[in-house]
């Protein structure tokens, strides 16, 4: 029998709700902090929001109408028959509050089988009467809510231009926690300025921190960002596969067993991936990962001993 070496989200949401749950991404019309001018213009050093966006996801269209069209197709691609909304692209809590009530709740009457929620968004983000709208929904739904932290390493933080702290981080986890409602964090391992090291604080950070969840994946470089530039001017060097692997194991050794881990790597569409190329086939490198756990014969949490959890205005540095 295979040894379970993580603790799988994926898992945990069939047991919860007795099968598969299929998400449904939806594009809420929103922009961010860091492309609208209030921090800055360009948006993080690697982004390119359509890289990661599903057809069915086109603000144009409304919110309803793009999680019909996604269930349909869910429907009868996958035989499912339980689905949550992800509000996926851009900060899906910068807007006024009563405009966030009218789109979460548009989206989770949209049909009957939508049984959960997924709101991506950015920590400095959350001003106190979203939360409270967010804590109303968490009583209708199962919510979680996919904060961007990326890096623990302030210094990377402002290398990548992402606009908020460490700080906003834990402030915002907290006040989430205390809420009842669920945080699944976004790391992303390979960030110019980052070390080995980077990756183990990280992964010591959000288990002290307590989040619920989190999904980690390699750096890309893809088209039309900044970061393609830079690798373009031999002014970044992408992770290797094995680098890659290595690195993600580490991370997995010092995360609390007590987090759910809902991602280990990612994948662009091939008209929008520079670079790496290895992450073009993300079951490759998946069984990477695994094989180099069973090597090591290690586990999530192996390393990390609980200490303790970061007070709003406790940075790791």
């Amino acid at each position: 029998m295979t040894k379970i070496r993580y603790k799988s989200f994926n898992t945990f949401l069939r047991e919860y709700f007795g099968e598969k749950v299929y998400k449904i991404s939806v594009d809420g019309g929103f922009t961010c902090p860091v492309r609208d001018g209030t921090k800055g213009w360009r948006g993080c050093i690697f982004c390119n929001v359509k890289s990661f966006t599903p057809p069915n996801a086109e603000r144009w269209k409304s919110i309803k109408d793009q999680i019909k069209e996604g269930i349909e197709k869910a429907r009868v691609y996958k035989k499912a028959k339980k689905f949550a909304v992800y509000f996926q692209p851009y900060t899906n809590t910068y807007g006024e509050v009563e405009k966030l009530r009218e789109l979460y709740y548009e989206a989770l009457g949209a049909d009957e089988s939508i049984v959960g929620m997924f709101i991506g968004t950015r920590p400095d983000c959350l001003p106190d009467d979203v939360i409270e709208l967010l804590e109303e929904i968490n009583k209708k739904t199962f919510l979680v809510v996919e904060l961007g932290l990326q890096t623990a390493n302030p210094r990377t933080l402002e290398i990548i231009q992402r606009g908020h702290t460490v700080e906003d981080f834990t402030e915002a986890t907290l006040k989430l926690k205390e809420k009842g409602i669920r945080v699944l964090a976004h790391v992303i391992i390979g960030l110019p300025g980052d070390s080995e090291e980077d990756y183990i604080k990280t992964a010591e950070y959000l288990s002290e921190l307590g989040v619920f969840a989190v999904k980690i994946h390699p750096l890309h470089v893809v088209r039309f960002t900044l970061l393609e530039v830079w690798y373009r001017e031999g002014k970044y060097t992408p992770l290797t596969l094995e680098e890659y692997a290595k690195y993600a194991v580490e991370f997995l050794e010092h995360l609390s067993d007590s987090i759910y881990v809902a991602r280990l790597t990612g994948e662009a569409p091939d008209k929008f991936l520079v670079a790496p190329e290895w992450c073009r086939n993300k079951f490759n490198v998946l069984n990477k990962i695994n094989k180099l756990m069973e090597e090591l014969n290690t586990f999530q949490g192996k390393k990390f001993s609980e200490r303790k959890i970061y007070a709003p205005s406790q940075v790791l540095v």
